[in-house]
């Protein structure tokens, strides 16, 4: 039975450097007429996007009905596209990120998928900006609930209607960089790898009790080896 892995996006795979952060503030600023600086720092660990976007209406004491929090969300994606391709952008990708998704590929024991608070578009922006999307089936996102301890189901279903294959939850491994997807993986069930690349280190995330907790990827060998056969 292949182990599916469920892997987030932010301080997991990436990091924007603040790129995505800067975008909901753009959106921000243009969809409400304010400025930033009017805005709270936001809390992004972990959440999903419709979550932050809500955070946001409440900030500016505005009712957050679908179709405004879509619209608001619709400019975000605008800005985080122009943000990502600018030439000063200066992202990157977490070390051993892409060597690793290389070699979980050519093996048939590991099915790869996301379970991320991005919506699927600005997954696919994200993603797409540092050349990781293709190595993924499909999964979970934001755009599919903003309550990230509700897109686990989500996400087990789409990947096994996408390979045709049924996961018992013993080989199904979220695979996060925060506090929500630890508590996103016990939510159905699922064992949690946490990595330390984040805003949270090893111990903090270690104290929440994760199937596995490591530093980073950048051991790569060793991270296929815990993920396909510990």
């Amino acid at each position: 039975m292949p182990r599916l892995l469920l892997f987030d996006i932010d301080g997991t795979l990436i990091d924007s450097n603040g790129a995505g952060g800067a975008a909901i503030l753009d959106a921000a600023e243009e969809h409400f007429g304010i400025h930033r600086d009017a805005l709270p720092p936001l809390q992004l660990a972990g959440s999903t996007d419709p979550a932050i976007a809500m955070d946001v209406f409440q900030h500016v004491n505005r009712e957050h009905p679908p179709q405004e929090v879509t619209a608001f969300l619709d400019r975000y994606l605008a800005h985080l596209q122009r943000r990502l391709q600018a030439a000063d952008f200066s992202g990157f990708t977490l070390p051993g990120v892409m060597p690793l998704l290389e070699a979980l590929r050519s093996e048939s024991a590991a099915h790869l998928g996301l379970l991320t608070g991005n919506v699927r578009r600005g997954a696919v922006i994200k993603l797409s900006r540092h050349g990781l999307y293709e190595h993924f089936i499909d999964g979970g996102f934001g755009s599919d609930h903003h309550d990230r301890n509700q897109l686990g189901p989500v996400a087990l279903q789409r990947m096994q209607d996408a390979t045709d294959t049924r996961y018992d939850i013993t080989d199904v491994i979220v695979i996060g960089d925060t506090p929500k997807d630890i508590r996103c993986a016990a939510a159905f069930g699922a064992k949690c790898l946490a990595v330390a690349t984040g805003q949270y280190s090893a111990d903090e995330l270690r104290s929440l009790n994760p199937w596995r907790t490591v530093e980073s990827f950048a051991d790569v060998p060793a991270m296929v080896d815990l993920l396909l056969r510990a």
